[in-house]
């Protein structure tokens, strides 16, 4: 897979990672016990599972800049979806301290290795789903997932509950991109979003494309099944 990219956006996707996991690390700040045992928005996970993921999801994009580096395609989980499930479970149990300083660790492994990337950043990455991306494709990746999870939490308390807990750069940055997506998918190119959509704020916009805003007689975006 041949890669070319602007060094610019990579940069600018780099530095909104930084910001959104110092201002996730931030809001963790009063997580308790008692809130990691708690559902969070997402079937059947605890607080604690989705922080878990974050973790982990972390870890893995480590692992894909470390062998990118070594000019090699791994796996983005070894083991697999199942190897995923399994540690996501294990760890999801652990203590308010023990969560934050597992995501404290894994962001500064990450930013480690996306520091000291070099030719790595020519390389490619074979994601949990089976797809082969670009390298270049994993900061954003990265930030999308920092975010959209932290508003998963479901922990209002820590504001960190929904769309509207992620930040405007975020929002700004991802909803140009995933627009893009959409209309790539028509005819030609030319399939602007649903009115009911482009009348919406760009928060509720960016949470449509990406499953999580409903709106009332329109059916799902469908852009992250």
């Amino acid at each position: 897979m041949e890669n070319t990219f602007d060094a610019t956006v990579i940069n600018r996707q780099v530095e909104g990672l930084a910001a959104s996991h110092q201002l996730l690390l931030e809001r963790l700040g009063d997580l308790s016990d008692e809130m990691v045992s708690q559902s969070s928005l997402l079937p059947d996970w605890t607080v604690g599972h989705v922080l878990a993921h974050i973790a982990q999801q972390g870890d893995s994009i480590t692992r894909l800049f470390l062998a990118a580096e070594l000019g090699e395609v791994v796996d983005q989980y070894e083991g697999g979806f199942a190897a995923r499930v399994t540690a996501i479970n294990e760890a999801a149990s652990r203590t308010a301290a023990e969560q934050v300083a597992d995501v404290r660790r894994s962001i500064y492994a990450l930013e480690g290795a996306i520091a000291s990337a070099r030719q790595g950043w020519y390389g490619s990455a074979r994601m949990v789903s089976g797809i082969e991306v670009r390298v270049t494709d994993l900061p954003l990746r990265r930030w999308r997932e920092v975010e959209v999870h932290m508003g998963d939490l479901g922990l209002s308390e820590l504001e960190c509950c929904g769309p509207e807990s992620w930040s405007m750069d975020y929002v700004r940055h991802d909803l140009s991109v995933m627009t893009m997506q959409w209309k790539s998918r028509g005819s030609m190119g030319l399939t602007d979003l649903p009115q009911q959509i482009r009348t919406q704020s760009p928060t509720v916009r960016l949470g449509w494309l990406m499953g999580r805003v409903t709106i009332d007689g329109l059916a799902p975006a469908g852009l992250m099944g």
